[in-house]
């Protein structure tokens, strides 16, 4: 335990001492007073300006302050209106966007339907000639079973023919 104090007295401290402690300056109203001349002639203003419009009730003053003040108030309405024109662009660019992709949906729906009849028609007609191909061999079998009867019988018919005539 006495290793402590001796290494702290060797550093120079005691654990006697109290800690240093930092004090912050305190923000007074002085300070802040500075700001906000600071902001104000980061905005345009200068100290003579802003406090000369703080005192200056003059009606003149208060003209020049209210024309200013209209002025802005004209050029922000016009800004205002554009927005609002620019808003109603696009709005109706929007309708019109919706209205062509609702289009554009329904002729891919009537083409789907369109397609689907296509494939089931073109299906029906392959079965169709699948059948008309199977008939056609059973015909043709047929066709070769006769004439191979036919053969046989008028080979028979010669035979019994020929033996007659002997």
């Amino acid at each position: 335990m006495q290793d402590r104090p001796q290494d702290a007295k060797a550093n120079g401290t005691t654990a006697e001492q109290k800690p240093k402690t930092r004090t912050r300056p305190t923000t007074t109203r002085n300070t802040r007073q500075q700001k906000s001349k600071r902001f104000e002639r980061q905005n345009g203003a200068t100290e003579s300006a802003a406090a000369a419009a703080d005192t200056d009730l003059s009606p003149k003053a208060i003209l020049r302050r209210l024309e200013q003040q209209s002025g802005q108030l004209a050029i922000l309405r016009s800004k205002l209106d554009e927005a609002r024109q620019a808003l109603e662009r696009e709005r109706e660019s929007v309708k019109a966007d919706r209205e062509a992709l609702v289009e554009e949906r329904r002729n891919r729906e009537r083409l789907e339907a369109m397609l689907k009849r296509e494939q089931s028609a073109r299906k029906q007609a392959e079965e169709t000639l699948d059948e008309s191909r199977a008939t056609a061999t059973a015909l043709e079998a047929q066709h070769h079973l006769l004439r191979a009867q036919l053969k046989a019988q008028e080979h028979q018919g010669r035979r019994g023919l020929l033996r007659r005539n002997r």
